[in-house]
């Protein structure tokens, strides 16, 4: 989806404390091969809930935004992980948390590839409102026992804990969103759902166990397996390819790519090199310390570009993400000045 007159206006952050993963190796709760093979350092873990941590990364952004509360025309929050109460609506209550009002709030569900999902409905129904108007997205992950295991529920990454709270606005901010676009492919969706449907949520007695599911899955292709992880990661590349298409913009254009906080042995990395991305052009160096943010990490990793000052004004920056289902996003950004919280502005 090419835009007009779309931006984003501020960012908010909220993360957990730092660990180190050699110490989870050292005690026996993060496996030493993973370890070396994913090259991943660090994760951000929280005692808060993923909704409260939202919370408090809407005030910072709003206290960033020139936007004001009765401004936001809509609330889009993206979550890959439990929120902390069955049959519940977490966007109500982070929009009564922070800014009220009776703009709609709506969940969004697209696993780790919500944060970018959430840009593009957002950016589209921004499109439509008057000048004044603002969306507000907002994502929150707390990966936590007894229902998951942060080092061992799923593989190639190391789920963290922290929200993050985007501001879109109609008048100009810090930059410009220049377009948007989501593709899936269903064939893939068994992957994760397992042997079958259940009647009810599971009890939480044990951590939640993705790899099992994928194993099944895989199992029963043998034959298509490089078929299959191509399908993956291939994903990631030809959405980008559309969106950098749509957005005018050369693959040497583009400054830095923010993907999510996975480690070394997920493909895309070897689409990424084969393209002729390097991680100085990524978001690697400090996303191996963060930890995988579930649908957070698109904004997190645009965040932290902007307030170290490793952006200037004319970059063009790439967000991409992919979820269960398996479906894929992007967005490209281009950087129109230094918001007073970013590194220029700060230092």
């Amino acid at each position: 989806m090419l835009l007009n007159d779309i931006y984003l206006d501020a960012i908010g952050v909220r993360l957990g404390r730092p660990t180190d993963l050699a110490d989870a190796v050292a005690e026996g709760r993060y496996p030493s091969a993973e370890y070396t093979a994913n090259a991943l350092l660090g994760a951000v873990v929280s005692d808060e809930f993923a909704p409260d941590m939202a919370v408090s990364a809407v005030r910072q952004a709003m206290e960033r935004s020139a936007a004001r509360p009765a401004d936001v025309r809509m609330i889009l929050h993206a979550s890959t992980y439990y929120q902390g109460q069955d049959m519940w609506t977490p966007a109500s209550y982070i929009q009564q948390q922070t800014i009220g009002g009776n703009a709609p709030a709506v969940d969004v569900d697209q696993k780790s590839n919500g944060g970018v999902a959430a840009l593009s409905l957002g950016a589209a129904y921004l499109a439509a409102c008057d000048d004044d108007a603002a969306v507000l997205l907002t994502t929150g992950e707390r990966f936590c026992d007894p229902g998951f295991d942060r080092y061992r529920s799923e593989s190639g990454t190391v789920m963290a804990d922290g929200a993050t709270a985007t501001v879109l606005t109609r008048r100009p901010g810090f930059a410009r969103v220049l377009a948007t676009v989501l593709t899936a492919d269903p064939t893939l969706e068994e992957m994760y759902r397992g042997r079958s449907l259940r009647d009810a949520p599971a009890s939480g007695d044990k951590p939640l166990n993705m790899r099992s599911r994928k194993k099944l899955f895989m199992r029963s292709r043998l034959r298509d397996l490089e078929k299959i992880s191509e399908q993956i990661a291939g994903g990631v590349g030809d959405c980008m390819g559309r969106a950098l298409t749509e957005a005018k913009t050369e693959l040497a254009e583009v400054r830095r790519f923010v993907l999510p906080n996975v480690g070394q042995t997920v493909r895309w990395w070897s689409v990424l090199a084969a393209m002729g991305v390097g991680h100085e052009r990524t978001t690697w160096d400090f996303g191996r310390g963060i930890g995988h943010l579930g649908a957070g990490d698109q904004a997190l990793g645009l965040h932290h570009l902007v307030e170290t000052g490793a952006l200037e004004p004319g970059d063009r920056v790439v967000l991409a993400g992919t979820g269960y289902g398996f479906n894929w996003g992007c967005a490209v950004v281009e950087i129109l000045d230094t918001p007073r919280w970013g590194g220029a502005a700060s230092e």
